[in-house]
């Protein structure tokens, strides 16, 4: 009876037993089709992240906040990265930035009725210009921002600008194209149809994942994320997402499973 009772707690310690996946918190914002806070798995960008992760024995927990509440919280410890983010010499200050992910092209949104164009930041000096708070829209026009030279109607929400820009109370917004027309037909019937973009790119940049600054454990989590990002890139998935953010296909793509000699 005895030896009944001791053989399953034997071999309970023999037999190897799985650990259980670490958690990751990394704080993001609603960014249609890069992230949705719509989808269970949480939209293209998180759907690599998680994937890239999962080859390392780590699982990811995706907290939905304002862009600058994110970067107080990582600031704080209180999120392992954010993302996704440009990296820009003011986040530099406080945060790591991967390898790229995608790459993002910011341009201008201004409605068809009323004809538009420009060349330089100067440029842009006499119209009302929507913005989002904790947003980068990159180094020419962030510093005419920080010099105070634009006439800006600063927002906590991306889809307020597009809103007053439908109404005509701004002239432009400033917003990566993938995203701007995704959120377009989301919020209007005709899809945004009497809004457009200016062809004259505002700034194009790598999309990153980004980690605290000083912090030796984000710095490893950093390392091994690099690492399994080539290891996709290297199976032709950043390539393949590139192409499905630019053909408006995003929701569809999947990353791929790692070959049977990866895995073992």
């Amino acid at each position: 009876m005895l030896a009944s009772l001791l053989l399953p707690a034997l071999l309970a310690v023999m037999l190897p037993t799985q650990a259980e996946p670490k958690t990751l918190r990394i704080g993001t914002g609603d960014w249609a089709p890069y992230v949705d806070q719509g989808r269970s798995d949480g939209g293209a960008l998180a759907r690599l992240i998680s994937a890239v992760f999962a080859e390392s024995g780590y699982r990811v927990e995706y907290f939905f906040h304002p862009w600058d509440r994110n970067v107080l919280m990582l600031q704080q410890g209180q999120l392992h990265a954010i993302m996704p983010y440009s990296c820009s010499p003011s986040r530099l200050n406080y945060g790591v930035c991967s390898d790229p992910l995608v790459r993002g092209e910011v341009v201008l949104f201004h409605r068809r009725d009323k004809a538009f164009d420009w060349q330089h930041v100067e440029d842009l000096l006499r119209y009302r210009i929507g913005t989002t708070l904790g947003y980068s829209y990159g180094p020419a026009f962030d510093e005419a921002l920080q010099a105070g030279s634009l006439q800006v109607e600063l927002s906590g929400k991306e889809e307020t600008s597009f809103r007053l820009l439908e109404l005509g109370r701004i002239d432009l917004h400033p917003q990566d194209r993938a995203v701007g027309y995704a959120m377009l037909r989301r919020l209007f019937p005709d899809g945004g149809s009497h809004i457009t973009h200016h062809p004259r790119f505002l700034n194009k940049e790598p999309l990153r994942l980004l980690f605290r600054k000083d912090d030796p454990a984000a710095a490893e989590l950093l390392h091994q994320f690099n690492a399994g990002l080539r290891r996709f890139a290297g199976r032709g998935d950043l390539q393949s997402l590139q192409q499905a953010l630019n053909s408006g296909n995003a929701d569809d793509w999947l990353p791929s499973a790692p070959s049977q000699a990866a895995r073992e």
